[in-house]
């Protein structure tokens, strides 16, 4: 199998990565007029490294709108063995359904995969609608 591009993001919290395909574009967090998804807030608080600096990855999302994912660190682009790419625990899956799978890396370091599809934003809710699909 070809290997998969994905566009990481070397955030102090976690590596993470989205696939490439998915991404639209990646612009200075101050050109987004919209508030930015901060797709890690469960592992803790973004760390401060100045409005200026930061950037965000416009993806597109739950529906095929266009998110803003803050990206909270250095910005690059892998190529990724599809072997690399680990799938996550069910347990694991049903409770972040964020988190696609695991990726290692060739020095054996982790990072996460997003599931666009499962980001959302607050426009996106709507009560009494399921916004993401089950993994079973």
């Amino acid at each position: 199998m070809p290997p998969v591009s994905i566009v990481q993001v070397h955030d102090p919290r976690v590596r993470w990565g989205v696939r490439a395909s998915g991404v639209v574009r990646i612009i200075p967090a101050t050109e987004w007029t919209t508030p930015a998804v901060d797709a890690l807030a469960a592992l803790g608080a973004l760390p401060w490294t100045g409005a200026r600096t930061r950037r965000v990855i416009v993806v597109r999302g739950a529906r095929g709108r266009e998110v803003a994912l803050l990206a909270a660190g250095p910005i690059d682009i892998a190529d990724v063995d599809p072997a690399s790419v680990l799938a996550l625990p069910a347990q694991l899956a049903d409770r972040a359904p964020q988190i696609a799978a695991i990726i290692v890396a060739p020095d054996a370091s982790l990072s996460l995969l997003l599931e666009l599809a499962a980001v959302i934003t607050p426009d996106d809710i709507v009560v009494g609608e399921e916004l993401c699909q089950s993994r079973s």
